[in-house]
């Protein structure tokens, strides 16, 4: 194949080479092909991809099948190694290993998930621990204050029992002669 370009998108690919974009992805995919994407998520195919695809597609149309291709370009596959990333480029991102990094990121997230985990507890831990003393002090404060309030109505029971026992006591006296004793002493007085 004539390489035109540096890269090629994969509508320009798929228009070059006359197949559809699904039949790209399909060859990516059955080949274990690593193809590139620029910032915004698209692929592009570098050169060494763009002559892959053309061989793929040139013996499929001779009637090769996929497993025929693979043992014949297994080894032009494994040379096409990504390109290292232009730093001034600002439209491609440097390739990356998806199944390291999907490792990496499954550790991350399980690491993460363990400090959340870890933390959590902590902080439930000192909350309870929190409650549980400030329940105790309440405790104790209400028990102070309960005991505070009989005592002040034990007192007030004691005096009110004293004004009663004064007043019976003041009661008696005056009754001591009985009902006769009044009777008489009122006749006398009135004549």
């Amino acid at each position: 194949m004539e390489v035109l370009k540096d890269r090629y998108t994969i509508t320009e690919l798929s228009e070059y080479l006359n197949v559809t974009d699904h039949a790209l992805r399909y060859y990516e995919k059955e080949f274990n092909m690593y193809v590139p994407k620029d910032r915004r998520g698209r692929r592009y195919y570098t050169t060494d991809l763009a002559n892959i695809m053309y061989q793929i597609k040139n013996m499929r149309d001779e009637g090769l099948e996929i497993k025929a291709i693979k043992k014949l370009l297994q080894p032009e596959i494994e040379v096409a190694e990504p390109q290292p990333v232009n730093e001034t480029d600002n439209t491609s991102i440097t390739p990356y290993d998806t199944k390291n990094n999907t490792l990496e990121i499954q550790k991350f997230f399980k690491e993460f998930g363990d400090q959340i985990t870890s933390s959590f507890s902590v902080e439930v831990t000192s909350a309870k621990d929190h409650f549980t003393s400030e329940l105790n002090k309440t405790k104790l404060e209400l028990g102070a204050c309960l005991e505070n309030n009989i005592r002040k109505m034990e007192c007030k029971m004691d005096k009110h029992f004293q004004n009663v026992d004064k007043s019976i006591g003041i009661w008696r006296e005056r009754n001591k002669g009985g009902l006769l004793r009044r009777l008489t002493s009122k006749v006398f007085k009135n004549s």
